[in-house]
């Protein structure tokens, strides 16, 4: 018998024992030995189970250290990415508590007990991955786990974090409604649909992005119609992706000037537009020393008068071989369709006003929106 079926041996004695102590720090000793001799997958179903057996007896602290070992052994053994493991993670997360007892004091800090195990299994998702998005941003299944977990508990802004980078876009346009409904007034239905848009765009998807909009338009309880739309934003970022699947630079000029009332509804949306315009429409970087940037860039003519045939870089010149988007699956639009579209959008516009006609609601059911502007990296 060698040293570590010694030491489960006497694992076992402790559990027996209830001497949960003992049986933390043996899991110590083994994990310290098996990294040494790279014994990585056993010791993986230990570290589990151990932090499994913990929770079962309300060892929180102590499942919580096994837990963040079991995911330190991942990083160290470069476990690829997979369902099993991900669902193990899921596992820890969903049962271990965010609060302990003795968090509960007046002097204690709100902090969510699980940040750490939670970081380090992106971090593992970020060295294993192969894409070089998914290398800086970690893997999108592990995020799709988080985002779940975090929507069952209602930390809506660490979930909506999360489920930006999953590439779920339909569970995203549920999670979105379900925010706006339980969290915001209802005149603001738009603006929860329109900055995830364009926070996904910011990332390159442009899949993601229309099947978001898509979905969220069908689905969402004051919605649910086919563009045009009674919302001004709505039908900005409806032709917004018709645009970019023309990659015309006329008419993403056109919707910047003609929707400029719309657009400054967010002070967020001119820094998404501005990268989305160098994306897509080969835009310079604003310069800092001109600090006008997207709109100085429309009034120096750098951009083609709406009309004109400017159909900016290729995407070949745009996107690095490993991104995920086919670009060409959006072509099925074309000048006349986009020209009547914006024709269809403007008319049903002037109905209304340059910006939504907020919804008559009955005080009884508002509540105070939570402030939602997660800052997304965009470089």
């Amino acid at each position: 018998m060698n040293k570590v079926d010694k030491l489960k041996k006497k694992l076992e004695y402790a559990f027996e024992e209830k001497d949960y102590y003992e049986a933390h720090q043996i899991y110590r000793t083994i994990y310290y030995r098996s990294i040494t001799g790279e014994v990585f997958q056993e010791l993986l179903e230990l570290l589990f189970e151990g932090s499994m057996k913990l929770i079962e007896v309300n060892e929180y602290t102590s499942a919580i250290d096994l837990a963040e070992l079991y995911v330190d052994t991942l990083i160290k053994s470069n476990t690829p990415v997979t369902n099993a493991v991900l669902e193990n993670i899921y596992q820890l997360l969903s049962k271990l508590p965010s609060r302990l007892e003795a968090d509960t004091t007046k002097d204690s800090n709100n902090v969510d007990r699980r940040n750490k195990l939670l970081n380090l299994a992106v971090k593992w998702s970020m060295q294993v991955s192969e894409k070089r998005f998914h290398r800086a941003k970690g893997h999108p299944a592990l995020h799709f786990q988080l985002a779940k977990l975090l929507w069952s508990e209602k930390n809506w802004p660490a979930a909506r974090t999360h489920f930006l980078l999953a590439d779920q876009p339909e569970k995203f346009a549920e999670f979105l409604i379900d925010l706006h409904t339980g969290c915001a007034f209802q005149s603001e239905y738009d603006l929860f649909i329109a900055q995830a848009v364009l926070q996904v765009l910011c990332q390159r998807k442009v899949k993601v992005a229309n099947v978001l909009f898509q979905s969220y338009t069908a689905k969402h309880p004051q919605i649910q119609s086919e563009p045009p739309y009674k919302s001004p934003l709505l039908n900005f970022i409806w032709l917004l992706l018709m645009a970019i699947s023309l990659r015309n630079l006329a008419y993403f000029t056109e919707l910047i000037s003609k929707y400029r009332p719309t657009i400054d509804r967010d002070p967020n949306y001119i820094g998404y537009l501005d990268k989305i315009g160098q994306l897509f429409f080969g835009l310079p970087p604003p310069q800092k020393k001109d600090g006008g940037g997207l709109f100085q860039n429309l009034m120096k003519g750098l951009i083609s008068k709406p009309g004109e045939n400017s159909d900016g870089p290729s995407t070949n010149d745009l996107f690095s071989s490993d991104d995920d988007e086919d670009m060409s699956a959006y072509a099925d639009a074309d000048d006349e369709s986009f020209m009547t579209a914006s024709s269809s959008a403007d008319a049903l516009n002037q109905e209304g006003s340059t910006s939504n006609t907020p919804v008559k609601e009955p005080q009884s059911k508002r509540s105070k929106p939570e402030k939602m502007n997660v800052d997304l990296d965009l470089d």
